[in-house]
C-alpha cells in the first residue's frame, strides 16, 4: 500500500531537495525501504546527514523505513551530535 512519508530537514539540509513546505520533503513509499535508499531518491547526499532520526528515535543509514513514518535529518554541522557514533557504538541506537 502506498502512503505518504515526510522528511524533515534541519540546519544547512534545508536547501536540499525538493520541498512542499516549510523545509519538509513529502514523498510516496510504496512499500519498506532502507533510509540510505530514500534519501538518494530524495537527493540528500547520506554523507551530509550527522544524525537521522525514523518516527523521534535515531536510525542507521541502513534502517528499515516504512510507509507512513516520519523522518528527521540534522547536518555534519550540528556540535549538539558530535557523539553520535559513541552513541551508535554503545548501543543506543535503533537497529532492525
Amino acid at each position: 500500500m502506498k502512503s505518504d512519508i515526510q522528511i524533515l530537514l534541519y540546519g544547512s539540509l534545508r536547501n536540499m531537495g525538493k520541498k512542499h513546505d516549510d523545509f519538509t520533503i513529502r514523498t510516496d513509499l510504496e512499500s519498506k525501504s532502507p533510509l540510505f535508499d530514500i534519501l538518494n531518491q530524495v537527493k540528500i547526499p547520506p554523507d551530509r546527514v550527522q544524525l537521522a532520526m525514523v518516527n523521534n528515535k535515531a536510525v542507521y543509514m541502513d534502517s528499515t523505513v516504512y510507509p507512513g513514518d516520519r523522518i528527521a535529518l540534522f547536518p555534519k554541522e550540528y556540535p549538539l551530535f558530535a557523539d553520535w557514533k559513541d552513541y551508535r557504538s554503545a548501543g543506543g541506537a535503533k537497529k532492525d
